[in-house]
């Protein structure tokens, strides 16, 4: 399958103005200096954050993009593999279901970036960042008359619209369950540290991508996406560190090539070196940190819970 109409679905817009300023609001702005003693800590290891998401809902989700909403989409993505990350590492929350994209693509464009763009398509990474922190998530389920169940482009363009935004009637829902913490990310090594600690990173670059993976399952840079994916996974061992890049708006199909680690259809491997020069160039990359999820409201008391209790 060959890639699909770059023009059309990269629609990340890089605005320094934008970024400045909400990094500057931040208390932790930088994530070498908010997560210092983490630093190195992914050094030399293996860290598969995607195996939490399939282990947790029992398979990749796919949600393909049919306008420029990437921004929301590489956003509603990072959300679901760090809610799934908490539970694995033992947080006594549920994993209530999918997270959607309309409202992180249209809620940055609006509610935080004040409609600037028009009605033409695209976002920018920091105002996702800003949004998904200060008025949370929805889920892929009804609120009341509104249904999410399904991905609608249409929805996020029609929300996105200047002088529109996400329904007022769903930020109750949404603001129950935000992302605590981000922070700028602008180096491999971050990337690799926040990776390695549970915390993955949707990436906002202008870095293209070969549709084929090589025998290790790397994809070479090629060309030029205005794009929004997300570093899901790091491999820091051997001659060959990197990051995996999800890129699965695109469907499961429009890269093809070698896989390891599991890793999901729609995805591959980044280089280290490219990594770093995409996070470098034109940062607007965060790290994800603190989901507010589902709490888990089991009265089922196991033999092994009053174990745990009594040790």
């Amino acid at each position: 399958m060959p890639i699909p109409d770059i023009e059309k679905l990269c629609k990340w817009h890089y605005d320094w103005k934008e970024v400045d300023r909400f990094v500057g609001s931040l208390r932790r702005p930088m994530f070498a200096t908010a997560a210092k003693p983490l630093q190195d800590t992914g050094k030399g290891k293996t860290v598969l954050l995607h195996k939490n998401l399939v282990a947790v809902r029992g398979s990749w989700p796919y949600y393909v993009q049919t306008i420029g909403d990437c921004v929301g989409h590489g956003y509603a993505r990072a959300a679901m593999v760090l809610a799934a990350t908490e539970i694995v590492l033992g947080e006594r929350e549920r994993y209530a279901g999918d997270i959607a994209s309309e409202d992180q693509y249209a809620g940055g464009r609006v509610e935080i970036g004040g409609g600037r763009l028009g009605n033409s398509d695209g976002s920018v990474g920091a105002w996702s960042a800003r949004y998904i922190t200060e008025y949370g998530t929805l889920l892929r389920q009804k609120y009341g008359s509104i249904d999410l169940t399904r991905y609608s482009g249409q929805r996020a363009r029609d929300w996105g619209r200047r002088g529109a935004g996400v329904p007022d009637e769903l930020e109750p829902s949404a603001r129950q369950h935000p992302v605590r913490t981000v922070s700028l990310v602008s180096s491999y090594e971050e990337a690799r540290d926040a990776i390695a600690n549970g915390y993955p990173v949707p990436v906002c670059s202008a870095q293209g991508f070969s549709d084929k993976r090589d025998s290790q399952g790397f994809a070479r840079p090629s060309g030029t996406w205005y794009h929004c994916m997300l570093f899901v996974a790091v491999d820091d061992t051997g001659e060959r560190p990197g990051l995996l890049c999800d890129n699965s708006s695109w469907g499961p199909d429009w890269i093809s090539g070698p896989k390891r680690h599991d890793q999901p259809d729609g995805t591959f491997w980044v280089d280290a070196e490219t990594a770093d020069r995409m996070l470098r160039r034109d940062p607007d990359s965060y790290s994800l940190s603190g989901f507010e999820g589902y709490p888990d409201n089991s009265d089922k008391l196991t033999r092994q819970d009053f174990l745990n209790v009594w040790r």
